[in-house]
């Protein structure tokens, strides 16, 4: 079973009517650092630990049908034939008793789904496109978690735009072997920098780093419960940023913006993810 946006008592609800109703002898857990998950005379295990020979074999040897696999929040990269995901998948094959836990159905696009199922049973899904048909092959459960992007302006100079284009042509210019997306991210953190003098004390934010050097600003690695915050910067990778909505709970998400093409950039690309998740929600409802 895969169920796609529940909170934490509402995953343990679910693990205990799985228990009960389907006669299991014991629970596995597996989950990664920042998202733990405990339940009664479960093992719990980190996701890291997946792959290694001194938790893969025992487990190998411990796992039979009358145990229930839990997976909470493993869907950590999109490369679907990653060692993780290949090593659970021997664990899954030992047992028909699976639960899949995760926020949001897929990190960047539907097509992340497939790792999801291939969970439950890689030998069906193996070599398969998504198509969302495949929400009525398998038991999917869903409960949208809808995010919203609330740009907020922030003015700038004349003067700060001209410095924003030569910041521009000199990382063109440097560029060399190094990865094209390294411009954009530069460009966001210059950005961010014109953005301190509008930030307000006794206001939360959240920046990629801790360069501002104030107690209201945390970077993404700080932030560990429950709150709102301003976004200054974007974390340039999909996951993380997931991860801080994940860890928030945050659904409206107001972002610092500046007229500058770069914060145009982020801005609209964090909207299309969001169509994406619409989208998907949507066609899940046709299924439930």
């Amino acid at each position: 079973m895969i169920y796609i946006g529940l909170k934490e008592n509402e995953k343990r609800r679910e693990i205990a009517a799985y228990a009960e109703n389907n006669g299991i002898r014991k629970i596995f857990i597996f989950y990664p650092e920042k998202f733990p998950i405990s339940y009664k005379d479960a093992r719990c295990i980190e996701y890291k630990e997946i792959i290694m020979y001194r938790t893969f074999y025992p487990l190998l040897e411990e796992i039979d049908k009358d145990c229930l696999l839990v997976f909470n929040e493993c869907l950590r990269t999109q490369n679907r034939s990653d060692l993780t995901y290949n090593c659970a998948h021997h664990y899954c094959n030992q047992t028909p008793h699976k639960l899949v836990f995760e926020y949001f159905p897929f990190i960047e696009d539907k097509n992340d789904f497939m790792i999801l199922l291939d969970l439950l049973d890689k030998g069906r899904w193996k070599g398969k496109s998504f198509e969302y048909s495949y929400l009525q092959s398998e038991p999917v459960r869903v409960a949208p978690v809808r995010i919203k992007m609330k740009p907020e302006n922030v003015e700038i100079t004349a003067k700060d735009q001209e410095r924003y284009e030569r910041k521009k042509e000199q990382l063109f210019a440097n560029l060399g072997e190094k990865d094209p997306d390294t411009i954009p991210r530069a460009l966001q953190l210059f950005a961010g920098d014109l953005k301190k003098p509008t930030l307000v004390d006794g206001k939360a934010y959240v920046a990629r780093n801790k360069r501002f050097k104030l107690d209201n600003v945390l970077a993404y690695g700080d932030i560990s419960g429950r709150g709102n915050y301003t976004v200054i910067d974007t974390h340039f990778r999909r996951l993380d940023m997931n991860d801080f909505l994940k860890t928030t709970g945050m659904t409206r998400v107001p972002y610092l913006s500046t007229v500058l093409p770069v914060d145009t950039y982020i801005t609209t690309d964090f909207i299309k993810w969001t169509a994406r998740l619409e989208a998907f929600y949507a066609q899940a409802s046709l299924y439930q």
